[in-house]
Order: C-alpha cells, then structure tokens, then sequence
C-alpha cells in the first residue's frame, strides 16, 4: 500500500505542474472569459446572448438563446455544430451558464488607428 502511494505521488506533482503550465499559457482572452449561472426561469433577460446548457442526461451545449419559454428554451448552435437550432426541454435543464466576456482584449481601445 505504501509503495503504491509513493509512485502514485510523482504522476500527481507531474499532473498539477501541467496544469499549471496550461494556465499559464492560455491566452488572455480566454482567461478573461467568464459564465454566470442563472437559473432557467431568468433566461427571458438573456435572448440574444450566448449560453453554455448542462442537460440532466450529462450533454453540455453552447450556443446562443434564441427563444425561452416555460417548457422549453432554443438554442442556435455555432457553424462547428451544423449552425441549427435546438429545441431543449425545461424539464431537461440541469444548469445554464451564460457566457460574458471582460472588456480587457489585446490592444484595447487605446490601439493607434491610420
């Protein structure tokens, strides 16, 4: 038991060390992407905007709200996914994040224009 736990410990400092390093390169617009959960009955002041959904069958989808309703929502999925829309169930809803971004980009508004 001991000798497993002594082996096990380097693949564990090895594992953390890499994540560490994908943090640290990672570019800043993606770290300074965040998502704000909401509940399903606050979707109606998010139309328009891009959502990440959890279904309670374990599926995660990304794209923007195009409808809300009490039983279901629709999504318009990005053009990696076919660029259809998709009709989710309430009742199937687990949790929905929606995406907003910092206004922190490279450049900024300070960039020099011709």
């Amino acid at each position: 038991m001991t000798m497993r736990l002594l082996l096990r410990l380097p693949v564990l400092a090895v594992l953390v060390a890499g994540a560490g390093l994908l943090l640290v390169h990672m570019p800043a617009q993606a770290r300074d992407r965040a998502s704000n959960l909401v509940s399903y009955e606050q979707l109606g002041a998010h139309i328009g905007e891009r959502v990440v959904v959890r279904t309670t069958l374990g599926s995660r989808r990304a794209g923007t709200l195009v409808r809300y309703t009490r039983t279901a929502l629709r999504l318009k999925l990005g053009p990696r996914d076919g660029g259809v829309e998709l009709d989710i169930p309430s009742s199937s809803v687990r949790a929905v994040e929606v995406a907003r971004e910092t206004a922190t980009t490279p450049g900024g508004d300070s960039a020099k224009t011709n």
